[in-house]
């Protein structure tokens, strides 16, 4: 009798647990964090749709590309990109290639209720163009606060407030180390060159005097003390914001030109006395990091050599034997130069757009600027420059930024009821949300703008147009914003659901 109703106590506490359990679940969902599935590449590759991650036989590297299985693929299409775009992936990687679903995003709920969002937090909200629909949840990069107005030019956010001018808005080092995509890296080389298909042109990296280096093992050794040169040739690899994610994609545009850009090598100098410079040439200007002894020295420039600006700072001596990692940055109208990961100098330079768009044109005020926004800049140069030992130097590296694009209106920008006197907004064929002097992203008290990583391939705020009859009959009718109360949360993390169906929390990664 005693053991029967422990029995039917037990079950009862079960079950009361359960329920608490659940309660507790959904509040937690509700409230607090909430698992979300990353359905498209609009972010990739910060975040990732369903995609292929393929390994190559040659380099050894792997690499992730964008999939729908309903799609028509032509193996022709893969290439090995650190190789180059037109150097083809083997037969025997792409038939090894794993199909994964999208990525998995925990989101904090509870972090906008309290606190704003800040400019490039990764967010999910509500989709203004699609509330109740299968794409009622998106996620984007947030790049315009309330009351601001935004103005996207040669890739790049400038923002104003208050009538004040424009002012380029740098992204902090955390976020843009996690944005830089490698796109050269001369550990990359073919392991079997006479199984490619196509004869490989060897590095983008051209090394002056010819008779002064020898590669062994992937690293480079020059052996003479006079100046000797490596230049990069945008012929072999062209330095723009085409990604191996959208290899498989067509394309509908030509690939911008990109000047922000990271270029980093390890050098070890066989001696004391090796003086070592990068040279970018880029926006109609001569950006130079250089380091000699103890000291770094980073200077702006004009095309003629005359100093525009000049920072200089104290480093650990270039000692013979030592390995040092030097990090050259240029991004956001910004020069910056890390050795062994610390920053140690740092230059900022201010060009309103259109002192932007002129420099990356090449056009003076001769040219209205309506006529130059959205054309796209120019192939930056790239030059390391040594003198005074023989050294070895590993790993250089290319990486390039993300890079906002400034694309036309499809018909879809109308899909949804447009709101009076918003008509010219809209109109398909017009200029992207932000992208125009004619269209400048104008904020209100409560509206944000949103963007994706991968800019080719995303709609977003510069281009999604009205919203549906819900939010513009209940929320607000402006086109391409989002209001403050279809904010969902901050996307945290990315974990991984494998069967059965428990989250790998060794793979979690945070979102930057």
């Amino acid at each position: 009798m005693g053991s029967s109703e422990n029995k039917k106590t037990n079950l009862i506490e079960t079950l009361q647990s359960l329920i608490v359990a659940f309660v507790f679940a959904m509040v937690f969902r509700g409230f607090v964090v909430e698992g979300f599935v990353i359905p498209t590449g609009s972010m990739a590759p910060t975040l990732l749709g369903q995609h292929l991650l393929v390994h190559s036989d040659q380099t050894g590297h792997d690499f992730t590309i964008g999939y729908d299985p309903r799609m028509n693929v032509d193996h022709r299409k893969f290439s090995d990109p650190l190789l180059g775009r037109n150097v083809p992936l083997s037969m025997a990687s792409i038939k090894r290639a794993s199909s994964r679903l999208g990525d998995r995003v925990l989101v904090l709920k509870t972090l906008y209720p309290f606190f704003g969002p800040d400019r490039y937090d990764v967010v999910v909200f509500k989709n203004p163009t699609d509330t109740q629909g299968p794409s009622a949840n998106y996620i984007k990069r947030l790049i315009g606060l309330p009351g601001e107005t935004i103005w996207i030019a040669d890739g790049d956010i400038f923002a104003s407030k208050n009538g004040d001018v424009f002012e380029i808005q740098r992204k902090p080092e955390f976020i843009q180390r996690s944005l830089w995509r490698l796109l050269s890296d001369t550990d990359a080389i073919p392991i079997d060159k006479l199984a490619l298909s196509r004869p490989w042109q060897g590095s983008p990296w051209i090394a002056k005097p010819n008779s002064a280096w020898t590669v062994q093992d992937r690293t480079w050794y020059c052996t003479t003390t006079e100046p000797s040169v490596l230049t990069w040739d945008q012929n072999r690899i062209l330095i723009d914001d085409w990604l191996p994610y959208n290899m498989l994609m067509p394309n509908f545009t030509r690939s911008e030109p990109i000047a922000d850009i990271r270029v980093s090598a390890t050098i070890t100098p066989e001696t004391a006395g090796l003086t070592a410079s990068f040279t970018l040439e880029a926006l109609q200007h001569r950006f130079v990091w250089s380091v000699s002894g103890q000291q770094a020295t980073l200077v702006m420039l004009s095309l003629d050599g005359n100093p525009i600006q000049e920072v200089q700072a104290d480093i650990p001596d270039l000692s013979a034997g030592v390995p040092v990692r030097l990090e050259c940055w240029h991004a956001d109208q910004a020069m910056s130069l890390y050795v062994d990961g610390d920053r140690v100098s740092q230059l900022l330079y201010e060009f309103d757009p259109e002192m932007r768009l002129r420099l990356a044109t090449n056009t003076d005020a001769s040219v209205p600027v309506e006529d130059i926004a959205g054309l796209g800049g120019r192939a930056a140069s790239l030059e390391w420059h040594f003198d005074g030992s023989p050294f070895a130097v590993t790993r250089i590296q290319v990486a390039h930024d993300l890079y906002y694009r400034s694309n036309k209106l499809q018909s879809t920008a109308t899909k949804n009821p447009t709101a009076q006197g918003n008509e010219e907004l809209v109109r398909a064929g017009s200029h992207a949300f932000g992208t125009h002097p004619d269209k400048l992203a104008i904020l209100g008290e409560d509206q944000f703008m949103m963007a994706g990583d991968n800019s080719e391939y995303s709609l977003d705020g510069r281009l999604w147009g009205n919203p549906d009859e819900y939010v513009a009959s209940q929320i607000d009718d402006s086109p391409f914003v989002v209001h403050r109360d279809l904010l969902i949360g901050k996307a945290w993390g990315v974990y991984w659901l494998p069967p059965p169906l428990i989250p790998e929390f060794h793979r979690f990664r945070f979102i930057r």
